[in-house]
């Protein structure tokens, strides 16, 4: 018996439907905000993972399994920074958060964070003098 293949229409019926409207949704930001998608994976280097700056603001780091650095795929590089970020829970401190603050801080590149969520105030009180801003999800498309 043969396996659909991953081009077929069954992809659409395997995605959750929460991830499937959070991607619709991340389009749709995008679109609005006039940025490219980006699908590079980033992943710190062994020099930065040693640093002080890194243990500051990331913390510990995390491996994949085959021992990779784990890794952080940012919505948008073309234009600063962007991660769009969707849903109705509390946005907290993640370590994909905290990874892509890091990557803003030692590429001197802005990391805006649009978003429907609240935002746990702690963290947004610790993203700020990391100069990360957080932005509402845009709806129409920006001037």
């Amino acid at each position: 018996m043969a396996l659909p293949s991953p081009a077929s229409g069954d992809d659409a019926a395997r995605t959750p439907a929460a991830l499937a409207s959070g991607l619709a949704l991340e389009a749709q930001a995008l679109q609005a905000l006039h940025l490219a998608k980006n699908k590079e994976v980033w992943r710190p280097s062994p020099e930065q993972i040693s640093s002080v700056n890194f243990r500051a603001i990331v913390g510990a780091p995390h491996f994949t399994a085959t021992g990779l650095a784990r890794g952080t795929v940012l919505d948008s590089v073309a234009a600063g920074l962007a991660e769009i970020k969707s849903g109705g829970s509390t946005l907290e401190s993640t370590y994909q958060l905290r990874l892509q603050t890091y990557r803003s801080v030692v590429e001197r590149k802005p990391l805006t964070i649009y978003t429907s969520r609240p935002i746990d105030v702690d963290f947004g009180h610790w993203l700020n003098p990391h100069g990360v801003a957080i932005k509402p999800l845009p709806s129409e498309p920006e001037p």
